[in-house]
């Protein structure tokens, strides 16, 4: 379940993550988090005196220059006509079917295209106009998970996110351990070896 910070905005909580606004571009990226909000309540956008209750979720990509970015809200819906449905068939390159799990999409590389929007606060954000499949032949660029720490979520563990098999180069960290081993002597340290031996008193025989 979501965990819901409170907005100093006044606009109600963050379903999202505290970001700064990303440079506008298109960028090779990876889906760095999956954020599900149930129960939001708000004013309509249509109609602000009405107050409806919302099920939203939002992707977080890391881009392959570093920056991190992440879409707008989406309800929650099936529907073939939803945001949602619509950006993840333009990504997977086909409609997703019933019950296909958003969270499964952690590690999963994409294009995504970046705006920079004002909103009517006069607030400078980004936006994700855009998310498709990565292009055939850039696949072992899409940045790894790992390279990113996602702002206000320690509970997140990046290297433990499911990677795309196809093409992907990880780094295997180093895994330092003390170990015994068996050293080989050179030849100057056995002859010094043997000459202690029959330089050495015998001990007594036992009577």
């Amino acid at each position: 379940m979501a965990i819901l910070q409170q907005s100093t905005s006044g606009e109600g909580p963050i379903t999202g993550w505290p970001l700064e606004p990303a440079r506008p571009g298109q960028y090779l990226a990876v889906c760095l988090d999956v954020k599900d909000s149930f129960g939001i309540q708000r004013p309509k956008y249509e109609d602000p005196s009405q107050i409806e209750t919302l099920d939203v979720c939002r992707f977080l990509f890391g881009t392959q220059d570093g920056q991190i970015i992440q879409t707008g809200e989406m309800k929650i819906s099936a529907h073939e006509k939803s945001k949602l449905t619509a950006v993840l068939t333009s990504w997977l390159g086909s409609a997703p079917g019933a019950g296909f799990d958003t969270e499964s999409l952690r590690g999963k590389g994409a294009m995504i295209n970046v705006v920079q929007k004002t909103s009517q606060k006069g607030r400078t954000y980004s936006d994700i106009t855009s998310v498709t499949p990565v292009m055939a032949g850039m696949e072992a660029q899409v940045p790894q998970p790992a390279q990113f720490s996602i702002p206000g979520n320690s509970d997140i563990t990046l290297q433990n996110a499911q990677l795309e098999p196809v093409m992907q180069t990880q780094q295997q960290p180093i895994v330092s351990t003390q170990q015994t081993v068996d050293r080989p002597q050179n030849v100057s340290e056995q002859i010094a070896q043997q000459a202690q031996m029959f330089s050495a008193p015998s001990a007594p025989a036992p009577f």
